[in-house]
């Protein structure tokens, strides 16, 4: 019962951290391409171990920046 339980939070867990809205979004059709540049940004100018643990706020901050709305 435990592994069960276990298994079933790793799964819920491992969705993602944010929503991007895209009719709140200035430019909605650039929501892909302006995501991968985000990430590449982060992982080029913030450590590894920063990246671990703050990279996901990084990551919203220059999707906000960019004109996204992100929802959580």
């Amino acid at each position: 019962m435990k592994i069960k339980l276990l298994i079933i939070i790793l799964t819920l867990s491992s969705c993602t951290k944010y929503i991007i809205d895209p009719r709140g979004s200035k430019y909605p059709k650039e929501i892909v391409r302006d995501k991968i540049e985000c990430k590449q940004l982060v992982k080029d100018n913030v450590n590894a171990v920063v990246r671990l643990v703050d990279g996901n706020i990084y990551l919203r901050t220059c999707l906000t920046n960019r004109g996204h709305s992100i929802l959580n």
